[in-house]
């Protein structure tokens, strides 16, 4: 009778041993399901983020508008005084303020050619050109008032009194 065979124990697949960090250091990296949370995260708080700053936007170009027209209004008063003749602001063609503006000594100098403005902005309200005589006072019998607005509700109103003082108001200007 043959020997009985001796029972050799089953061998189950072991898993491989994963390679140790260094002494003292740690696995570093992210998943991938970490990475597309982060992204979807990311996602969501732009897409709520972005019409905001559109409006935001929009309000910084009709603040720069009004405040170039601002600094050339008060240009064209100091350079009639310095000058001691007639300074004139007109819009760039025709009666269209939107276009840019320029600015003109009585002897024909141009004295400053603004660039169209951009974006949504409007004009409300404008003079078909303003002004100023050697004394650096508004040729005007009433007061002369630029109405701007962003399209999308801010308004902004620049008034020139007599003497030819420009002034912003945030607000729409009153008849």
């Amino acid at each position: 009778m043959p020997a009985p065979a001796t029972l050799q124990p089953r061998l189950r697949a072991q898993p491989r041993p994963r390679a140790a960090a260094p002494t003292g250091q740690t696995q570093r990296g992210f998943t991938l399901l970490e990475l597309m949370v982060v992204m979807a995260l990311s996602a969501l708080v732009l897409g709520l983020v972005a019409p905001a700053m559109d409006q935001f936007v929009a309000r910084q170009r009709l603040r720069s508008a009004s405040y170039d027209l601002m600094s050339d209004l008060t240009l064209a008063r100091s350079e009639s005084l310095k000058r001691v003749g007639g300074v004139q602001l007109l819009p760039a063609s025709g009666s269209d303020w939107r276009s840019g503006w320029r600015l003109t000594a009585a002897n024909g100098d141009l004295l400053v050619q603004r660039n169209p403005m951009g974006g949504s902005l409007q004009v409300l309200t404008a003079p078909t050109a303003v002004s100023f005589d050697a004394r650096g006072m508004v040729s005007a019998d009433s007061p002369v008032k630029f109405g701007l607005s962003d399209g999308r509700g801010s308004q902004r109103c620049i008034v020139l009194d007599p003497s030819g003082r420009p002034k912003s108001l945030s607000m729409a200007c009153s008849p």
